[in-house]
Order: C-alpha cells, then sequence, then structure tokens
C-alpha cells in the first residue's frame, strides 16, 4: 500500500499542544466540580505520542509560549518520546487551555486558545526540507481551523509533502470553533491531497454527503486517498484501501472512562500501518485497538496511550500485531 519509509524518519504532526483540564473523580459536570486534573493533550501532540507509542519516531510543528503550561507540555512530549525540536516557543504568548466534562459517556468541552501562541502558526513555520526527510505528515481539521494563519502552514506543509512524495495523514475533526477560519473549500483541498484519511461516519456523512460508512468510504477515495478509514467509535471501523474490497473491522469491548483522544490514537495507529504496508483487516484491528485502549483511562498520554503489548492483549495477536 506504502512504499517503506526509512526506519529513522519521524512522522509530523502539526498543530497544537493544550493543557487539558478534566474533573476529579471522573463524571462531575464543569459546574459542579471542585477539583480538577491537568493533563497534556491537544489532538495534533496526542496523535505524535501514540505514533511513538506505536513503534515509529514523530516529532511535533507547533508553537507554543513562554509561560509554565507551555513548559509542562513541553516535558510531557519528550517524556513520551516525541521530537520538541520542531516547537516555537513564542515570548508574551501561552499554551491553549481546554475544560473538559464526561458526563454518561457524552463529553463537552470548553476552549481557551483565541490567543494561544498556536494561533500564531503560519506558513513562515513549515521547512519543507523537514517535511521531504519525513515518513509522513499528519494534518488534523483543526490545524485548519484554529486561525487563519494555522490553515495556511496546514496548505503550506501539505503541498511540500507533495511535491516531496511524502504521505499526508488528513483527520478531518470537523468542529464549530470560536473564532474558526472559513475552511470548507480548503477541507476539500486536503482530503484530495491526502493519502490516508480517517474520518468518523459523521465527518465522513458531512463531506460526502453518504450516511453509510461504505459509501462514503468509496467516495472518499474517488477524491484522490489511497486509504480510508471510516471510524465507528466502540463499533470499530470500516477500512477502504486502493483496489480492495471494505472490510469491516469491530470494536473491542472496554471500560469507557474519558473518550477524548480516541481519535487521535486511531489515526497515528492507522498512519504507522500504513506505513508498514499491512493489509485493511490488519491495519483496522490495530487502530482499533489503539482508539480502545485510549478510552479506558483519563488524559490522553501515559496509560491512556496504545502499546504493542497492550493492543496485541485485546488484538489476540502477537506484539507485532500477526496472529
Amino acid at each position: 500500500m506504502s512504499p517503506a519509509a526509512p526506519p529513522g524518519a519521524p512522522v509530523l504532526s502539526l498543530g497544537e499542544a493544550l493543557v487539558e483540564f478534566m474533573p476529579e473523580p471522573a463524571g462531575q459536570s464543569m459546574r459542579g466540580a471542585l477539583n480538577w486534573r491537568k493533563y497534556a493533550g491537544g489532538g495534533p501532540a496526542t496523535y505524535a505520542a501514540a505514533v511513538v507509542r506505536c513503534g515509529r519516531p514523530a516529532a511535533l510543528i507547533t508553537r507554543l509560549g513562554d509561560d509554565a503550561f507551555s513548559d509542562f507540555l513541553v516535558d510531557a512530549l519528550a517524556e513520551e518520546g516525541v521530537d520538541v525540536s520542531r516547537i516555537i516557543r513564542v515570548p508574551g504568548r501561552q499554551a491553549g487551555i481546554c475544560f473538559h466534562e464526561c458526563i454518561e459517556g457524552r463529553t463537552t468541552l470548553a476552549f481557551q486558545r483565541r490567543h494561544s501562541a498556536a494561533t500564531t502558526l503560519g506558513p513562515e513555520d513549515i521547512d519543507p526540507a523537514a517535511i521531504a526527510g519525513a515518513a509522513a505528515l499528519h494534518v488534523p481539521g483543526t490545524t485548519l481551523q484554529i486561525s487563519d494563519g494555522a490553515l495556511e502552514a496546514s496548505l503550506a506543509a501539505i503541498a511540500a509533502a507533495r511535491d516531496a512524495g511524502v504521505p499526508v495523514s488528513f483527520d478531518p475533526n470537523v468542529r464549530a470553533l470560536p473564532g474558526a477560519a472559513g475552511t470548507a473549500a480548503a477541507f476539500e483541498e486536503a482530503v484530495a491531497a491526502a493519502d490516508v484519511v480517517t474520518p468518523t461516519l459523521e465527518e465522513a456523512a458531512a463531506i460526502t454527503g453518504c450516511e453509510d460508512p461504505v459509501e462514503a468510504g468509496r467516495e472518499l477515495l474517488a477524491r484522490g486517498p489511497r486509504l480510508a478509514v471510516v471510524t465507528l467509535a466502540a463499533e470499530g471501523c470500516v477500512v477502504l484501501a486502493e483496489g480492495e474490497e471494505p472490510v469491516r473491522c469491530p470494536g473491542y469491548p472496554v471500560p469507557v472512562v474519558e473518550p477524548t483522544g480516541a481519535g487521535d490514537c486511531h489515526a497515528a495507529a492507522t498512519t504507522v500501518g500504513f506505513l508498514e504496508g499491512w493489509g485493511p483487516e490488519r491495519i483496522g484491528a490495530f487502530a482499533n485497538a489503539a482508539g480502545a485502549i485510549a478510552v479506558t483511562a483519563m488524559g490522553h498520554f501515559g496509560p491512556a496511550l496504545p502499546t504493542p503489548a497492550r493492543m496485541a492483549e485485546l488484538m489476540g495477536t502477537n506484539p507485532e500485531g500477526t496472529p
């Protein structure tokens, strides 16, 4: 499916890292919570950390401030083995913040990111040479939405990857963000330029107009990608690869503690499987295991990240992912 990338080449993830606050103990509302615990997170950062846990080097391209929360995020990423050398520190800015509540499986998020360092991302932060040396580039839809500059940076990065023949992963993350840039055309461009797309069924339906996951996946492939993985929450995913029949991969039953970050881990595992040249069924099982582990713990790093051993336990395979 994909030519083998050099073993030491990193997967580059473009976008924000956030400090995420969740009520403790879990299950309380934002309105009623008296105690909060901070976690390192943000979709692109979680994706990068999950790629490392799945066996590939990864780096995060972002901007952070000169505040203590930014220091906390850099430390957390480095502890997970993510290359932090491409994080730009911006004097006078701070890291974005997100507050969570998860009540009866339904998550509500409240972002404080309007003036965060990540919103100052721009095309000048994109190094075509670094992208040309990468195993893959990952761009989530949130990066297209947090500011006009970040949207331009995303399109510049995608163009550099295409010019260099580097695979592009695009996770739509369609959200209504306060102050978001108008991104409809950019989303279409990103889908057409991507090699791998990993939408939820709701996102795939919004993009294609098809509510059936197989039909939506086929429509996505027709627009340019080589691999489309339509996620179905606890039910697993549907994997459609160029020239192959669609494969429905069931999910793994696990206790749900906090579900945010599952999509980022699923996308990361999908990218790793794509780069390894695996078939659709193996990619789907691997990605479903990564996403399932992510919902079993609070936060996004540490115990909420997949490992080959924990994924193998769910999949009933050895740590390499084979029967």
